[in-house]
């Protein structure tokens, strides 16, 4: 029946008698730029005209009749004529892989051209998903590029990994370039409803051009820019809720009881039978989580003259967070002006200022539900005020049932834990965190011919940051049970601040130049940027009252500062050569000195080459063929990795107490020893690829196979400390990534009133440990409390999950309480079948980075309505998950009836539940991270309101997410803890739940 309706619309065409009408009107972009030179013919004739240097065109023609407007690179547009009228009609973007270009670092090439790897995307409706992070938009849209929400509370930046993790000790992290200026910083200030396009270097010898900081790969993010024509003023809003998409369950105190009487011949113990007196079921998340809600407002006013354009934008933010407390809020503007005043001049001038406020929880969501008993309630009931003596209506805590702690209560002790619970801990610390950035640049180009021009920039990135904490009286202690005086002694605060001041200056020389076959473009330049960093904490115990919370109020308990420094000189050279554009080249090179490394080694070399055929365009090849267009391209090039922080070549010293007769003297001793020769992580990557397109254009296929191999690894190498220094820091070591990327794009239907593309990308990368000095391993571990280990192997992936094989529970026993309680070790198996459980005994028990990604987005169009959606998936990786250790309430076992029955050669098996696979769990998981349905208004309307454009729109994330079977937490994506050291990627311990949101908004240019 769909599709019989679909037919109709395409087949009928209504019936106008042959009356002469006029139609006046101006064809511009979807940003509202006009657009000269544009086509405007009537169907089935040879009438026609073209649109003026304003965009206007007028045109008299036979009602009933269709209007058909092309522009070079843009799709073409019918217009149904029924009436004299004034119209705007608006073109979007046509497009064709091959001939879009992209930004390179320091220019832009031809996609056609490229010889690297290098993937783009353009801001189609990126802004429209709902999340407030530029980086949280790009999940699951390119190959290679791992999108990781490691925290989902409101305001925190995820993890973004490209091809795998290539340093073990040295930052992983991707550089980030923001309108040509690396910034020492990630995403957060970045608005989408800002940005034209994103590109990212993937291959070294694309990222070689930015040398020391090129090794994890770079983003680029283009902002947009006036155009020449009338004034545009451009309206982006959007409002939507979001809500806890998973939710566990925490046994009640009857459901306990029942799964006790199962197991225990229908006996309930005395802390069961005593506990029913009091039970109000209580589900701590409904406690600790909440419906969240987001909201954004963006104005931005366009335009400009062939001489001067410009862009400016404001924006307003608000995401009120699922957990309790937890909000994030952001202000941001921009503004871009370009300026020719002639053709030997033009001048650049941007300015992007931010300013974002968080309130971040302190405690973790495993902390913050495992404090909760589900059969108190929150506040204390009449029938508890009489059991404890606390007032009715008071925060009631388990404490209250343990007689050593309360002697007003009387009965069996059914206190499970001295902490206060998770309302305390979230309500009563006050935690904020306050970021303003400026980001300005400044650059001048001279043409000294139509091939030769110097661009001469300078800039600035400033950030100040200031969190202030507060912890309350009744945060962590009880007032009414331990008195006000120890309540106030726990009470402590602190504020830290830290300002960083980037200074960039770059200088490039850019010769392009053809002549005949041959095309040619060659940049030089030299580039020096420095960074300072400025930090001071403060922090102050026992204050007098909550309701001062500053910190002469309390009693000041420790004063620091801090001053960092540090700079980079770069030269560089870059030339591109294509003859007849077949034959295609590309050489670079990069000097980089970098002051974090040592006086004899400061200076590294970054060269790239690359080399590509388009065979589509030799005389031989059939355009016509099913492959239509054809290029073969192969590179190959070094990129460093300085992301060690500053002084690590230069021995440190910290202060110490000593000893000297009977007083105390303040001393040094040396951190680690110093290192002339300190020098740089520098990766050497082989990338060959292949672009295609297949039926004229229809399907385009590009397909990359890669190998990266690091060296000279950045690593803290131990020493012991007998020698009056904790170690050295070196370069040892080598691994090596390898994998291959897909990306698929299709117009599957593509007619004036349907359109339907479809463009889909995997990714698989394994990495190895090729080498680590003198050794062949390295353990590292976890927690100490709750041990858990990771290996690194020479021959196996950079992280393994390593300890004992899960044999079988040990029986819980005796009175069964608390509720959900379990024992905190298990019976391991005895591998080697020695007869004993020891280090022996541990094996590799799983990895956690992913070893199948893959992303598949469709734009739906069928005359005024759109509809797109984006599914990812990430396979193979496995999750150290510690949050069942947590939300079960465990007990020692090793004292327990049920242990020591147990036979003697039995209980020298037993372990840790964490130093076994009983933590390890799936993390693969399938989401449709967004979906998107929209509609815009036609060119009736939007004359009659005098819009250019205007779309409404409904959008969701997560609206469906898939969970590996067995995975037992709130977000299989959260490895939240160690994520400062690549040894010990994949630990999850209370990370924030995946969230659902939706949203509505509108989309208008006037």
């Amino acid at each position: 029946m769909l599709l019989l309706v679909i037919s109709c619309f395409l087949i009928l065409k209504p019936a106008f008698s042959q009356t002469k009408v006029t139609i006046q009107g101006v064809v511009k972009d979807e940003q509202g730029g006009i657009l000269p030179g544009a086509s405007v013919t009537v169907a089935d004739s040879k009438q026609g005209t073209v649109t003026d240097d304003k965009g206007a065109f007028s045109i008299t023609v036979d009602a009933g009749k269709n209007l058909l407007i092309n522009y070079l690179g843009y799709q073409s547009k019918t217009y149904p004529v029924s009436k004299t009228e004034t119209i705007t009609i608006v073109l979007a973007a046509q497009e064709n892989t091959m001939n879009t270009v992209v930004v390179i670092g320091y220019g832009t090439q031809k996609k056609s051209s490229v010889t690297g790897s290098v993937a783009r995307l353009s801001n189609d409706n990126l802004n429209q998903i709902p999340v407030s992070r530029a980086d949280q938009a790009l999940a699951g849209k390119l190959a290679g590029v791992q999108i990781q929400t490691t925290d989902a509370t409101a305001g925190a930046a995820p993890v973004i990994r490209i091809r795998g993790a290539a340093s073990i000790t040295a930052g992983t992290n991707p550089l980030i370039v923001i309108d040509g200026y690396p910034v020492p910083t990630d995403l957060s200030s970045v608005d989408m409803n800002n940005v034209e396009s994103i590109e990212v270097l993937k291959d070294a010898a694309s990222a070689a051009i930015y040398g020391s900081r090129g090794a994890n790969g770079v983003i680029l993010i283009t902002s947009k820019s006036g155009k020449n024509g009338k004034t545009v003023v451009g309206l982006n809003t959007s409002a939507g809720f979001k809500e806890v998409y998973r939710r566990l369950d925490f046994p009640t105190l009857s459901q306990w009881s029942e799964h006790v009487k199962s197991v225990n011949n229908g006996v309930l113990s005395p802390e069961l039978l005593a506990a029913q007196q009091f039970d109000v079921p209580t589900d701590p998340q409904d406690i600790v989580f909440r419906n969240g809600s987001f909201q954004n407002a963006q104005v931005n006013v366009s335009g400009g003259t062939e001489k001067v354009k410009y862009y400016v934008s404001g924006e307003a933010l608000f995401d009120k967070g699922v957990i309790a407390t937890n909000n994030y809020k952001r202000y941001g503007g921009q503004a871009n002006i370009d300026i020719t005043p002639n053709k030997k001049w033009k001048i650049g001038l941007s300015i992007t200022p931010s300013y974002t406020l968080q309130d971040a929880p302190v405690y973790k969501v495993h902390d913050l539900l495992r404090s909760f008993a589900t059969w108190l309630p929150l506040y204390a009931t009449q029938n508890i005020s009489d059991a404890t003596g606390l007032p009715v209506g008071n925060i009631v805590h388990q404490r209250a049932f343990d007689p050593a702690t309360n002697p007003r209560y009387k009965g069996i002790n059914l206190s499970a834990t001295a902490n206060n619970n998770g309302y305390s801990n979230l309500y009563g610390i006050n935690n904020r965190i306050s970021i303003s950035k400026t980001l300005a640049n400044a650059n001048v180009q001279y043409n000294f011919s139509e091939a030769l021009s110097l661009k001469v920039s300078g800039g600035a990135f400033i950030s100040n940051s200031r969190n202030d904490f507060f912890q309350k009286s009744w945060a962590t202690r009880d007032p009414f049970l331990q008195g006000a005086a120890v309540a106030q002694a726990s009470t402590k605060g602190s504020l830290a601040n830290s300002e960083t001041i980037d200074l960039l200056n770059e200088n490039i020389l850019n010769y392009t130049k053809s002549f005949g076959k041959h095309d040619l473009n060659v940049i030089a330049g030299f580039t020096a940027q420095t960074t300072k960093i400025t930090s001071s904490s403060a922090s102050a115990t026992n204050f007098s009252t909550d309701e001062i919370p500053t910190l002469n109020a309390g009693t000041m308990s420790s004063l620091t500062s801090n001053i960092e420094k540090n700079a980079l000189a770069s030269v560089l050279f870059r030339a591109n050569y294509a003859y007849d554009n077949k034959y295609l080249i590309s050489i670079g090179s990069r000097w980089d000195g970098s002051s974090r490394f040592g006086a004899d080694n400061r200076w590294g070399y970054f060269p790239s080459a690359s080399i590509g055929w388009r065979v589509s365009n030799e005389n031989f090849y059939d355009r016509d063929a099913f492959v239509n267009d054809l290029k073969i391209r192969m590179s190959y090039g070094a990129t460093g990795n300085n992301n060690i922080g500053n002084y690590r070549a230069f021995a440190n010293v910290n202060t110490v107490g000593a000893i000297l007769g009977d007083a105390t003297s303040l001393g040094f001793n040396s951190s680690f020893y110093d290192n002339p020769d300190l020098g740089w992580e520098r990766s050497f990557s082989l990338n060959a690829g292949v672009d295609m397109a297949f039926l004229k254009n229809r399907f385009t296929l590009t397909v990359d196979a890669y190998r990266s191999t690091t060296k000279d690894l950045l690593f803290f190498l131990p020493i012991n400390t007998i020698t009056g220094s904790n170690g050295v820091w070196t370069n040892i070591g080598e691994v090596q990534n390898q994998g291959l990327e897909i990306e698929l794009g299709a117009k599957i239907i593509d007619n004036e009133s349907f359109k339907w593309n479809l463009s889909a990308n995997a990714a698989t990368n394994k990495n190895k440990v090729k080498a680590l000095g003198n050794s062949n391993s390295i353990i590292s571990i976890g927690d100490p409390k709750r041990l858990n280990y990771f290996l690194a192997q020479v021959g196996q992936p950079l992280v393994q999950f390593y300890g004992y094989e899960y044999d079988r529970d040990i029986e819980v026993g005796g009175s069964y309480w608390p509720t959900n309680v379990h024992s905190d070790r298990i019976i391991a198996r005895d591998m080697n079948g020695d007869g004993v459980v020891n280090e022996q005994d541990r094996v590799v028990l799983g990895q956690p980075t992913p070893k199948f990604t893959w992303g598949l987005t469709s734009n739906l169009k069928y005359k005024d309505f759109d509809l797109s959606f984006v599914l990812q998936g990430s396979h193979g990786a496995s999750v150290f998950n510690a949050d069942p250790n947590y939300y079960e309430t465990q007990f020692s076992a090793t004292g327990t009836s049920a242990y020591l029955s147990l036979p003697k050669d039995l209980q020298a098996k037993t372990k840790y539940k964490t130093e076994s696979r009983y933590s390890i769990e799936d993390a693969s998981f399938i989401a449709l991270r967004s979906l998107n349905l929209g509609y815009t208004l036609n060119a009736k309307w939007l004359s009659a309101i005098k819009a250019s454009n205007l779309r409404v729109y409904a959008s969701a994330a997560n609206l469906w997410y898939k969970f590996a079977k067995g995975y037992s937490s709130y977000n299989p994506e959260g490895v939240n803890e160690y994520t400062d050291d690549p040894l010990k990627n994949g630990y999850q311990r209370g990370s924030a739940p995946i969230t659902r949101n939706i949203t509505f908004g509108i989309n208008a240019n006037f």
